[in-house]
C-alpha cells in the first residue's frame, strides 16, 4: 500500500488553475499530485509528481524537502507499479519464464534495470509512452509487400466521397490536440485547440463510435477488413480522417509507442506539401499508401492554397510475434489497472 499525503493547502480546483497557466508551477503540480493519489488515481499522481520533478530541475523554485516527498513518492509509485504489472501478466498467463525476448528486454527498460541500447541514428526511435527493443529501423516502411494494401488503395475513390460528404457537412472535426486536465499537458507544440489541425475519428480508445462509422461506412469497412490493424485496448487503433489547412505546418514531434506504423491514404493533396519522417522526405500522392515510424521525429506540411486531408490509420509492426502483440496488449490492460 502508498500512503497517502496529507491534505494539500491548495484545493485541486486551485491547482489546476494555476498549472494551466504556468505549467512549471512547482507548488501547484505537487498538490495536484497529491490530491490524485489521495484518491488513489495513482497513475495520474505518478504523472502530475513527474512534472513536478521535472519543473523543479529546470529551475523552478522548490523546497528541498518537498523536492525529496516528490522523489520519495515517484519511488513508491515505480514499486507499486512494477509489482501490480507482474501479478498482472502472470494472471493473464504470462509468468516472466514465457516472455518474448524483446518484451522481457523492454520490461526491464520501462523499470529502471537496464538502459537502452546506445542507438546512433540521427533521428532515434523516441516514443513518448513505451519503447520495445530491437525493432528494425525504419523511417518509412515499403508497403509493396503487404497483401491488403491494394484493396485499401482501390478503395481510395470510395474513400474520398465520403470525406468530401463529411467535409460539406463540417460534422465532427475538431482539433487533433484538446485541452486536458487529467495529466499534464504542456504546450504540445502549440497544437492544443489549434484548428489547423483537425480530425474527425473513427475510433475512440481503440473501439469503433458507431455514429461516426455510419457516416463514412465504406472508409472503416476498407482499413478494417484485412489490415493488421494495431489494437491494443483503449489506445489502438485509431482511424481518423486528418485535414490540415492551407499555408499550415505540424511541427517535428514523436508518437506514443513503437510497435506500430502510421499508415496515410491520401485523399485530397491539393498541391505543394510533404511528409518528413527523419532524414526522409515523402510527397503524398492520392490513393498511394505510406507508412512510417511515427516515433521517430517527423513532421508534416501543406504549402497549397487548398486543404489536404489523408485518411490515418496504424497497423502493428510486421516484424512482432504474434505472442509479442499478446504480451504487450496485456502489458497496458495492467497499466490501465494499476
Amino acid at each position: 500500500m502508498i500512503s497517502h499525503p496529507a491534505e494539500p493547502a491548495l484545493n485541486e480546483a486551485a491547482a489546476e488553475r494555476r498549472a494551466a497557466a504556468d505549467g512549471r508551477d512547482f507548488a501547484a503540480l505537487v498538490a495536484k499530485a497529491d490530491h490524485r493519489l489521495r484518491a488513489d488515481d495513482r497513475r495520474a499522481a505518478n504523472a502530475w509528481y513527474g512534472a513536478a520533478l521535472r519543473a523543479a530541475r529546470s529551475g523552478s523554485a522548490a523546497p528541498a524537502a518537498e523536492i525529496a516527498r516528490v522523489e520519495t513518492s515517484l519511488a513508491r509509485l515505480q514499486r507499486y507499479f512494477t509489482e501490480h504489472m507482474l501479478a498482472s501478466l502472470d494472471r493473464a498467463g504470462f509468468p516472466r519464464s514465457q516472455w518474448h525476448q524483446r518484451f522481457a528486454k523492454a520490461m526491464a527498460i520501462m523499470h529502471g534495470e537496464r538502459s537502452r541500447d546506445p542507438a546512433y541514428e540521427a533521428y532515434p526511435q523516441l516514443p513518448n509512452s513505451f519503447f520495445y527493443p530491437d525493432l528494425p529501423y525504419v523511417q518509412f516502411a515499403d508497403p509493396g509487400g503487404w497483401n491488403w494494401r491494394s484493396a485499401i488503395e482501390h478503395a481510395t475513390a470510395a474513400i474520398r466521397g465520403e470525406a468530401e460528404a463529411l467535409l460539406g457537412s463540417r460534422e465532427g472535426f475538431a482539433p487533433y490536440v484538446r485541452r486536458a486536465t487529467a495529466r499534464p499537458q504542456g504546450d504540445v507544440h502549440g497544437l492544443v485547440d489549434n484548428p489547423d489541425w483537425r480530425t474527425l475519428d473513427l475510433t475512440q480508445m481503440g473501439e469503433p463510435i458507431p455514429q461516426r462509422v455510419a457516416l463514412a461506412p465504406l472508409s472503416f469497412a476498407a482499413i478494417a477488413g484485412d489490415a493488421p490493424l494495431c489494437d491494443i485496448p483503449n489506445r489502438a487503433p485509431s482511424v481518423m480522417f486528418s485535414l490540415l489547412a492551407a499555408g499550415k505546418r505540424i511541427p517535428a514531434h514523436t508518437g506514443m509507442i513503437n510497435t506500430r506504423l502510421i499508415c496515410h491514404l491520401p485523399l485530397i493533396v491539393p498541391g505543394d506539401g510533404g511528409l518528413r519522417v527523419g532524414n526522409e522526405t515523402r510527397r503524398w500522392v492520392e490513393g498511394r499508401l505510406l507508412a512510417f515510424d511515427d516515433s521517430v521525429e517527423h513532421e508534416a506540411w501543406n504549402a497549397a492554397d487548398r486543404d489536404r486531408l489523408v485518411l490515418i490509420f496504424d497497423v502493428w509492426r510486421p516484424e512482432l510475434e504474434p505472442v509479442e502483440r499478446a504480451q504487450i496488449r496485456a502489458l497496458f490492460a495492467a497499466v490501465d489497472s494499476a
